[in-house]
């Protein structure tokens, strides 16, 4: 391991939160917020704050990945949190993408992001490593 690994797993860690604080709090502005409070979940600028979070943390995403030798073909883990993480952008990407929320995608989103989560912490998928 390099000497940057345990910084970069806090750095990666913080932007997990950050988007999902993002994504939770963006939806419940389109599902309970004013107009007004609706069109700053649809602001541009808090748009590329999405992105540039999102982008970072697959950039620190997959330079762990590279720094600890995973791999999704030999890590059942990590393969499904890879199409839990595939699923989870388009679920999130439906639920917000026209001037309402789809509830059913939000929660479906939020239920992927949930499994991913779960299985960066535990490491194993229905106890299968």
């Amino acid at each position: 391991m390099t000497w940057f690994y345990s910084e970069m797993v806090q750095w990666h860690v913080l932007l997990a939160w950050c988007s999902v604080a993002l994504f939770f709090v963006r939806g419940l502005l389109f599902q309970f917020g004013t107009p007004q409070l609706q069109a700053i979940a649809k602001d541009v600028r808090l748009m590329v704050l999405v992105f540039g979070v999102n982008a970072c943390l697959v950039v620190t995403g997959l330079s762990l990945w590279n720094l600890i030798g995973y791999n999704p073909m030999r890590d059942m883990w990590l393969a499904i949190k890879l199409l839990a993480l595939v699923a989870y952008m388009a679920c999130g990407h439906w639920a917000m993408s026209k001037d309402r929320l789809h509830l059913l995608g939000y929660l479906t989103a939020l239920a992927l992001l949930a499994l991913a989560m779960d299985l960066s912490f535990s490491r194993s998928f229905f106890g299968i490593a």
